[in-house]
């Protein structure tokens, strides 16, 4: 219409220019006014060929579109596979679930702080075991309470530019990312994506599996060491800001009493049935039936390719690649654990045979234990992840799947292997992501040399990473301050206290411009200039930081938090370093009682405290309780971190100094070769902590 209102004005033009104007000024008018207005359509058409392929980009990395290819309200979604409800096959005498396939929806307990959420708007994250019900119970609230908000479900991690694209097309938005961890990371959802999200008015409704939810949480946290937090921070820092509510994968009985009233639906009468063993949503998405023809498959002639078939995509997944691979990469892993379970006695059937087998809905639902299509790529049903009780990944099999990550994949596979204490592989596969160029790999790969012994690799490599960001970035970034923090804490560990505290001066004023007085890594900040300040000779002085800062934890991040803990844990090591070892002793047992209550009796910051209280107890001179403790540690820290661990070695030492003391030199001597071995074993010969065993057992290493 716009068009054809153009093409009259030009025409009307030449008629008025040659009525009114002589003849010479007619021509010129005229074809003044038909520039401009063909200029002015020129410019119309463009602006919508702009604005069409804006909607473009923003509908291009999105699962759901609406019939023309662009953004579809809530109450538009047609198909609930792909916002990630499990399918279901429906049977003769089910109820109908309006034009969805699916049981009858029951109200769960958390319904009314699940709707209160939703309807505040912001972040909102249900947290919960596979086959919970998050999903449903989640969508089924933005159905009820947002259903004219225009949908955005990003496919994966870069579908994330296109919901940021979306952001200047129209403006009530929901974010849909089930499966929260698919979304995390460089080019993904970071805390500043999330921020701009937030900004817009939008409102983000996730989920997210329990284990997922835990890499990111106060025990990660510990885990992680204060010297990880780069490539760790951005997926805390998204996970704080959500209002969380778990579900529980078993119901209640009052939620097992709501569903009596839908009996006449065959799914749901089945679920029941099974509830007192498994959840009702659980048994509905078919999870345990699933599981056990999964294990019986491995009977020799049943279908033992197709059970290595979905087992390699769980070592995918547990690896730490959330997207669909490709057939050919689980062609090849799966021959590993084919071979391990037993090889050709097996009678494993024909390739295509195994994936019809693992791809085929079972019974009368529509879940399968691979999820997807061959031709695009396949991932496991994540209610395998959450049952089946594994060992760690074969080096053979993760060798494979490194070899197959993209960059970012590559990332998420270090973060997991450190969360194991798999350093030599978080190191491999950091090392491939900073290839790539990914800014969190480079500090994580030169920490993890840090905590392998190579400190002073680990400094030199940080210290580049530093300066090169403070060249190109500037020192007031947040990928500057964080190598800016850990080269200030490496120098520290590297003995070069007075460096260290000096670098520290100098982020924090950087840190409270930033991030503001009270966020979590200033305040750490103030306590690693405590800890240099300790390690220069002033213990008293900072003792007494440490307990001034305490209150400022205990408010911000609350008592049982891992940071506070640690400042608890600080406070009792400089307290014993300045002499005071009976006073120490008691904070420390404190600290024990206090970790083993919130972390576990196995965590390693627990382990850590022990090994603290064993120290003061020697300083007090009470050598043979403190021997007793030292051989209890040492064998707790073998069976949960194993024998390769420095603080493992750490106790050792321990051990054969107690021993020489209390059961006198003669019988220490074997227990120093077996320490000795150790280190000369993990470490090599010349490793300062080997040295330092030579010096203190007399004996000479023998390397290879």
């Amino acid at each position: 219409m716009k068009f054809a209102v153009f093409g009259v004005l030009a025409g009307t033009a030449g008629l008025v220019a040659g009525v009114w104007l002589p003849a010479g000024q007619a021509g010129v008018v005229g074809a003044a006014v038909l520039a401009l207005c063909g200029g002015a359509a020129a410019r119309n058409e463009s602006a919508l060929s702009d604005r069409r392929q804006e909607r473009e980009r923003a509908a291009a990395g999105l699962l759901t579109k609406d019939a023309h290819g662009g953004l579809p309200r809530v109450r538009e979604v047609q198909d609930p596979v792909l916002v990630g409800i499990h399918p279901y096959q429906h049977e003769d005498g089910d109820l109908p679930e309006s034009r969805w396939n699916t049981p009858p929806y029951i109200p769960r307990d958390i319904e009314a702080d699940l709707h209160a959420a939703v309807e505040s708007g912001g972040f909102v994250l249900l947290v919960g075991e596979s086959t919970a019900g998050k999903t449903r119970s989640a969508f089924e609230a933005v159905r009820l309470l947002a259903p004219d908000h225009f949908l955005l479900s990003p496919r994966n991690r870069d579908g994330i530019s296109s919901v940021l694209v979306a952001l200047r097309i129209r403006r009530r938005y929901l974010v849909w990312l089930d499966d929260l961890e698919r979304f995390l990371g460089p080019g993904g959802l970071t805390a500043s994506a999330l921020g701009r999200i937030l900004e817009s008015g939008s409102t983000v409704v996730a989920t997210v599996r329990t284990p997922e939810y835990d890499r990111f949480g106060d025990h990660a946290e510990a885990v992680v060491d204060r010297s990880d937090h780069e490539v760790w921070r951005d997926g805390r820092d998204v996970v704080r800001r959500a209002k969380k509510i778990r579900i529980p994968r078993r119901w209640s009985p009052a939620e097992r009493e709501r569903a009596q009233s839908y009996r006449n639906d065959r799914r749901i009468n089945r679920a029941l049935s099974a509830s007192e063993a498994f959840g009702v949503a659980e048994v509905l998405a078919a999870g345990p039936e699933l599981l056990e023809a999964w294990q019986n498959a491995w009977s020799p002639g049943a279908h033992p390719r197709g059970a290595a078939l979905v087992l390699a995509a769980v070592d995918v997944r547990r690896a730490g690649m959330h997207e669909a691979v490709p057939v050919s990469l689980l062609e090849r892993l799966h021959e590993i654990h084919l071979r391990n379970r037993g090889g050709s006695p097996l009678r494993p059937e024909a390739l295509e045979d195994a994936l019809a087998w693992a791809l085929r809905p079972l019974g009368h639902t529509g879940a399968s234990m691979l999820v997807g299509e061959p031709a695009t790529g396949l991932r496991a049903f994540d209610y395998f992840l959450d049952t089946l009780d594994l060992e760690v990944v074969p080096d053979e099999s993760w060798d494979l799947i490194l070899a197959a990550a993209r960059p970012r994949d590559a990332l998420d596979m270090g973060m997991v292997s450190l969360l194991e204490s798999r350093h030599d592989r978080a190191e491999r596969a950091f090392g491939v992501a900073a290839g790539a160029g990914l800014a969190a790999a480079d500090v994580a790969k030169a920490v993890i040399m840090g905590k392998t012994g190579r400190i002073d690799q680990a400094v030199v490599e940080l210290r580049s990473i530093w300066e090169s960001r403070r060249s190109s970035l500037g020192r007031e970034h947040a990928d500057t301050l964080d190598a800016h923090a850990e080269l200030a804490y490496l120098t520290l560990k590297q003995g070069r206290a007075a460096e260290a505290l000096e670098l520290m001066r100098e982020l924090l004023p950087l840190r409270e411009a930033r991030l503001g007085t009270d966020h979590p890594d200033t305040l750490d900040t103030h306590l690693q200039i405590a800890n240099a300040i300790g390690r220069l000779g002033r213990p008293a002085d900072a003792a007494e930081r440490c307990r001034s800062l305490l209150g400022r934890f205990q408010r911000e991040l609350g008592p049982d938090h891992i940071d506070t803990l640690d400042v608890e844990a600080r406070t009792a090591t400089w307290t014993g370093k300045s002499g005071r070892y009976s006073e120490a002793f008691d904070l420390a047992e404190e600290v024990v009682r206090r970790r083993t209550a919130v972390l576990g009796a196995d965590h390693a910051d627990t382990l850590y405290a022990r090994g603290r209280a064993v120290a003061w107890l020697s300083a007090m001179e009470l050598h043979e309780a403190a021997l007793e403790r030292a051989r209890g540690l040492l064998e707790d820290r073998e069976r949960v971190l194993g024998s390769d661990h420095l603080h493992t070695l750490h106790t050792r030492r321990q051990v054969a100094r107690l021993v020489a003391r209390v059961e006198g030199f003669d019988r220490a001597l074997t227990v120093w070769r077996e320490t000795l071995d150790e280190h000369v074993r993990i470490l090599g010969p010349e490793h300062p902590l080997t040295r330092k065993v030579i010096g203190l057992s007399g004996f000479r290493a023998e390397g290879p």
